[in-house]
């Protein structure tokens, strides 16, 4: 589900670094905006995502960002024009595509929180490193 969707790499990777950013996983923006320039997000966009101020003249893009930010920042369920929205540039695979990524990306980020993992740069030694 990860690499074998209808999105595209650049699309992933807005999703990915949308929700390293939502979620403050240091090593998830770390090894994903390499990713992500190699998928062709320059690095004004790069500083958007992980301020939370992306956008994108690409609708496929826009939509599939717009979702992201909704899923994390408003446990409600989609009403039908969000749902809409969503959905007329992205399918309904998409969406659903789109759904599991983010569960994907947020599961890992909070494991690499309960387990102290940071970028290289960031990782600071714990007691849980040391057991």
């Amino acid at each position: 589900m990860r690499y074998r969707t209808r999105m595209s790499a650049r699309t992933r990777e807005i999703e990915i670094l949308a929700v390293a950013a939502a979620t403050g996983s240091d090593f998830e923006r770390y090894a994903h905006e390499r990713v992500g320039r190699a998928a062709g997000l320059t690095e004004e966009e790069l500083s958007t995502l992980a301020c939370g101020t992306f956008t994108s003249e690409d609708p496929t893009e826009a939509a599939a960002y717009s979702l992201c930010r909704r899923l994390q920042d408003d446990p409600r369920p989609l009403d039908d024009d969000e749902y809409e929205a969503a959905v007329t540039p992205l399918g309904r695979e998409g969406v659903v595509e789109l759904v599991v990524l983010i569960g994907y990306y947020r599961t890992l980020a909070q494991l690499m929180e309960v387990f102290a993992i940071g970028a290289p740069s960031s990782q600071k030694e714990s007691t849980r490193d040391r057991a």
